[in-house]
Order: C-alpha cells, then sequence, then structure tokens
C-alpha cells in the first residue's frame, strides 16, 4: 500500500510509521500525528518535524487514522491538521477524534483557505489555526511553546 509520499510498493515512510507502531510507543520522541492530504506539504512537513526531532505518523484520510497511530493513540503529543482533506471530514473533525483519544494533545490546524470557515471551526473545537503556507519556523515555535 503507497501513502501517497512515494510510489513505492509497500511504502517505507508507512512502513516506518505504522509498523514500528510498539518501538516507537517506547520512544523518548515525541509523537506527532499529521494529517494532510497533499503529498508534498505532507513530505515537506514531516522532513520539518522529523529534524526536530519528533517520531512522525502520517495520515492523509479518515480510514488511515487508525493505521497511521497503530495503537499509540495515547502517546500523542500534537496533532497538526490540514483543515481541507478533499471529500469526507475535514481536517478539524479527525483531529478532534484524535484528540479525544489522545487528550494532553496540542492541536493545530493549517489552510490556505481565507474564508474563515477553517478560522472558525478551528476556533469552535478549541484549536490554534495557521494559514498556508505556514512558516517551518512558525511551526517550530508552535511546537516549543509550553
Amino acid at each position: 500500500m503507497t501513502c501517497g509520499l512515494c510510489p513505492q510498493t509497500p511504502c517505507p515512510t508507512r512502513e516506518q510509521s505504522v509498523f514500528l507502531g510498539a518501538a516507537m510507543a517506547t520512544s523518548s520522541k515525541p509523537l506527532v500525528l499529521l494529517i494532510e492530504d497533499d503529498a508534498a506539504s505532507a513530505e515537506a512537513l514531516s522532513l520539518i518535524l522529523r529534524d526536530w526531532g519528533a517520531d512522525v505518523a502520517h495520515t492523509d484520510h479518515a480510514e488511515g487514522l487508525r493505521d497511521a497511530l497503530a495503537g499509540r493513540d495515547a502517546v500523542v503529543r500534537y496533532i497538526i491538521a490540514d483543515f481541507n482533506l478533499g471529500a469526507g471530514p475535514d481536517g478539524v473533525s479527525l483531529a478532534q477524534n484524535a484528540a479525544a483519544a489522545a487528550p494532553s494533545s496540542r492541536v493545530l490546524v493549517l489552510s490556505g483557505c481565507f474564508n474563515g470557515s477553517a478560522s472558525a471551526a478551528a476556533e469552535r473545537a478549541g484549536f490554534e489555526m495557521m494559514h498556508k503556507p505556514a512558516r517551518a519556523d512558525a511551526i517550530l515555535a508552535w511546537l516549543e511553546r509550553p
């Protein structure tokens, strides 16, 4: 199965984030759940997050959420979700589901939408919001804030 980040089957990125769940659950690295449907954005964000020192679990849609977490829901420290995920639930809805299983996690919603719907949804959910393209230093500052 491919993850959308690369054409390889099986995908080494998905295998690393899904099938090493037990090993990563005991890791001292913070776990970031990345919900992003654009492959280039997901790859760039994953690189930034891994360079920062995080383990990254990625999904691009609702059906992949459980596989991405591989039973590590309770150890998710950060959730970064794109608002517009195409057909199906939006990123705020998926982040709410993930955050319910990881109540101590912090959530950041990213969106290139400037009509206010993403900001309003993020605010209603109590999540922080950044507009795309979000700068790497802004994302890192968000991660490092208590």
